[in-house]
């Protein structure tokens, strides 16, 4: 996904970047956790927790050789992305928020409505709090319109392209059937020979890095608090890593967890 081609690190160096990614998002997410919350700071909340957890299945993925999936769940951290940048430029936390609830409760209806699985409706999952129930009558009576932004004009406006043609675009070929899916895979289990010669898969971590990064800085940016300056200089010695190799970042996260365990990253705006 970086608009010149640069050599892949080692693996080890993105496992490396990747850990340290990742507790830096559950640092920013205590940070979420400690202070008083809008609805769109709840909703950047959850998109930096799920592209956490996201980034780890990939790693998960990679050591199990099911390169194919790491890349569907790369789409989707994309989409993420893509999501959160459209979402936030647009201030659409609200509308978004009242879109998803209502169409979540669609979907329950839908099996409660249906006599061959209304059944297996039940239990806490489908039951509704009052507060809950006076919402979805508020919502059922105006139906919130909201549209998922498109990929690859949000790419565009965000001056990357690169990241839906060979990121998102790419990975398409992975999330949709294609006649040779399951080869790579045939020969690892089998053991067969001889075995194809099949590229190496090493960009989807190096992409799906780049990708947590920048949902990460999102969140930040967008956010109701203000963060510790910190936090940016990793952010961006996370993509010189990435461009360079330089792990620097190191430093940095050293910094935060020390500040982590002393006081709070972020604060309030009206905070001095």
């Amino acid at each position: 996904m970086n608009k010149s081609p640069k050599p892949n690190l080692p693996v080890d160096v993105y496992v490396k970047a990747s850990e340290a990614l990742y507790g830096v998002s559950g640092m920013v997410l205590f940070g979420f956790g400690k202070n008083e919350y809008s609805t769109k700071d709840r909703i950047l909340r959850n998109f930096v927790a799920k592209s956490a957890v996201s980034l780890k299945s990939i790693f998960a993925l990679w050591e199990l050789s099911d390169y194919q999936s790491a890349w569907v769940i790369h789409r989707t951290v994309l989409d993420r992305l893509f999501h959160l940048h459209s979402i936030g430029k647009n201030g659409e936390y609200d509308i978004f928020d009242d879109w998803s609830v209502y169409q979540q409760y669609k979907a329950q209806n839908r099996v409660k409505s249906d006599n061959a699985f209304k059944h297996q409706a039940v239990g806490w999952v489908y039951e509704l709090s009052d507060e809950q129930k006076a919402r979805m009558e508020l919502l059922s009576k105006n139906k919130p319109v909201w549209r998922r932004p498109n990929a690859e004009s949000v790419a565009k406006d965000m001056g990357m392209s690169f990241l839906y043609k060979y990121g998102y675009d790419y990975a398409s070929k992975s999330v949709h059937p294609m006649s040779d899916d399951g080869q790579q895979e045939f020969y690892a289990i089998t053991g067969l020979e001889p075995a194809p010669h099949f590229p190496s898969q090493i960009s989807v971590l190096s992409n799906s890095i780049l990708a947590s990064t920048m949902i990460l800085n999102e969140a930040i940016n967008q956010s109701s608090f203000r963060w510790h300056k910190i936090l940016w200089d990793f952010l961006e010695q996370m993509q010189n890593m990435l461009d360079a190799g330089d792990e620097s970042y190191n430093l940095s996260f050293a910094k935060l967890g020390t500040i982590f365990h002393s006081d709070s990253l972020c604060k309030h705006m009206n905070v001095e």
